[in-house]
């Protein structure tokens, strides 16, 4: 309109200005209803992030549980030389195993079978027979056993070293390695054991004892 002439130009309306009140209120119930279900679905996106996060969680923790062990301690060995010569080597090896508490009943069974291994550089030169044992849950128990090298023919090199560590070092570094039942899969607990200085008697050549102070510990292999 001329505002020169006196006409007064109308008043500008929005859309919102255009709308019944029923329209309005129609407007201002969608905006709610809108918000509600931003929230509800931040909600459920939450939800479903924490409940992921929960189980990724549990599943570490069962894999930390799956893949840990108590360790196992050697207070005491004693080791015989029955016979040694340039190919073969026996020897008889007395283990004291101390079991820990936490152990047997849910690691390791509470009955069966357990086998020792000598290790010498790496290499395996004795291994006892299967031991039969019967521990009592949350106790830590006592398991013995010993072992015979079997002769046969067995790396020069090997033997070579070992004839020198017992005539003329007069002690050897030895490590062990034990096998267990295991009761969460059924399949056998590997356990590898530091290694072990052992000092030769006075005058022989055949007995051997423990001369560090600190037990050899047993670690379990993860498999």
């Amino acid at each position: 309109m001329d505002i020169e002439n006196g006409e007064i130009a109308p008043k500008s309306t929005t859309l919102w200005d255009r709308l019944t009140p029923r329209q309005k209120d129609n407007v201002y119930t969608c905006f709610v209803l809108s918000l509600f279900a931003i929230f509800i679905a931040i909600f459920i996106v939450w939800a479903c992030s924490y409940a992921a996060q929960s189980r990724r969680e549990k599943r570490r923790e069962e894999q930390r549980i799956k893949n840990y062990a108590p360790d196992i301690i050697i207070p005491s060995m004693d080791f015989t030389v029955l016979n040694l010569t340039e190919t073969s080597l026996s020897v008889k090896w007395d283990l004291v195993i101390r079991l820990p508490g936490e152990l047997p009943g849910y690691y390791m069974c509470l009955k069966g079978d357990f086998q020792t291994f000598i290790l010498y550089k790496g290499v395996t030169i004795a291994n006892s027979s299967l031991s039969s044992y019967n521990v009592i849950p949350n106790w830590a128990q006592l398991l013995n056993t010993s072992l015979v090298a079997s002769e046969g023919d067995m790396d020069s090199v090997v033997m070579k070293d070992i004839m020198e560590d017992i005539k003329e070092r007069r002690d050897m570094r030895f490590g062990s390695r034990l096998l267990l039942p295991d009761c969460r899969s059924g399949r056998k607990m590997n356990y590898t054991c530091d290694e072990t200085a052992l000092r030769f008697e006075p005058g022989s050549q055949r007995k051997a004892t423990e001369f560090q102070n600190a037990s050899p510990i047993c670690h379990y292999n993860h498999p």
